[in-house]
């Protein structure tokens, strides 16, 4: 074959090759417009989707405002309130303190009376019980002496029958008038 044919040959398979390529080419170029076009809307969705959230947020900018400040306004006022519970708290401390102390004051004092009192009864059931012992002891002697002019009379009729009377005969007249 000639040179010319063979030049022919190898640029017509350069050509189909081109051609294959040309045509790869076309339909990555037909995908990508295809995803250009995808994207373009895409960004056109999200710029009005960015353009109604602008409006919504410069609506709503000056509520928030209103409402940062009354937040700090109630902040304040909740300060104020736990300054004034503090202060009530702390006052309402020292009032418990100065009862607590002027009870325990009470409290040490009864229990100072009672401690008297006590002893004062203990010392009026000591009296209590020597008097009783003294009153029984006045018993007994009074019942001694009742029976007394019993014993005397005794005696003298002892002494008118025998003219004398014995120690065992005395005791026996002691012993029957205790009974």
């Amino acid at each position: 074959m000639s040179h010319n044919e063979t030049e022919l040959n190898t640029t017509t398979q350069e050509l189909t090759s081109i051609k294959s390529e040309l045509s790869s080419t076309k339909e990555e170029n037909s995908t990508m417009r295809t995803e250009l076009d995808s994207l373009k809307k895409e960004h056109s969705d999200i710029k009005n989707e960015y353009t109604i959230t602008k409006g919504k947020l410069q609506e709503l900018e000056p509520q928030v405002g209103s409402l940062k400040e009354d937040y700090e306004q109630k902040e304040r006022e909740l300060e104020g309130v736990k300054k004034d519970l503090q202060q009530t708290i702390s006052d309402k401390y020292v009032e418990i303190e100065s009862l607590k102390d002027e009870l325990t004051g009470q409290l040490n004092n009864k229990e100072a009376d009672i401690t008297q009192l006590k002893n004062e009864i203990e010392a009026k059931n000591k009296e209590i019980e020597a008097i009783g012992l003294k009153v029984q002891s006045l018993e007994d002697y009074i019942e001694e002496a009742k029976g007394a002019p019993q014993v005397v009379e005794r005696i003298r009729e002892v002494m008118a029958h025998k003219g004398f009377l014995s120690d065992k005969e005395l005791e026996d007249l002691l012993a029957e008038n205790q009974y």
